[in-house]
């Protein structure tokens, strides 16, 4: 049976304007990841980076003020971890696919 699309995805990374070091090498982790996801996946990815932590109630969907925070249509994935490839799959796949 062929599945059909029924909504757009949004992935959206919110990261902190000065991270620390290890943000940084988990941002470009997850971008890496993004990145091949993107090839299978019809995803936009939207980037906001916060100038202080304190901006974080700005974003809709963001409950855990851990940098980077993934966010998949709203609602939070991640915060300040480094999901599996496997887990974000099922959950794009999830999203697009009825």
């Amino acid at each position: 049976m062929a599945r059909s699309i029924t909504k757009s995805v949004t992935i959206e990374i919110v990261t902190l304007k000065e991270p620390c070091t290890a943000c940084q090498i988990i941002e470009g982790l997850i971008r890496d990841m993004l990145k091949k996801l993107k090839a299978q996946y019809d995803v936009e990815v939207v980037n906001t980076i916060l100038q202080h932590p304190k901006e974080a109630a700005t974003v809709e969907g963001l409950e855990v003020e851990k940098f980077p925070a993934l966010l998949i249509n709203g609602e939070q994935i991640t915060a300040g971890s480094l999901p599996r490839l496997d887990q974000l799959k099922r959950i794009l796949e999830a999203e697009i696919y009825e």
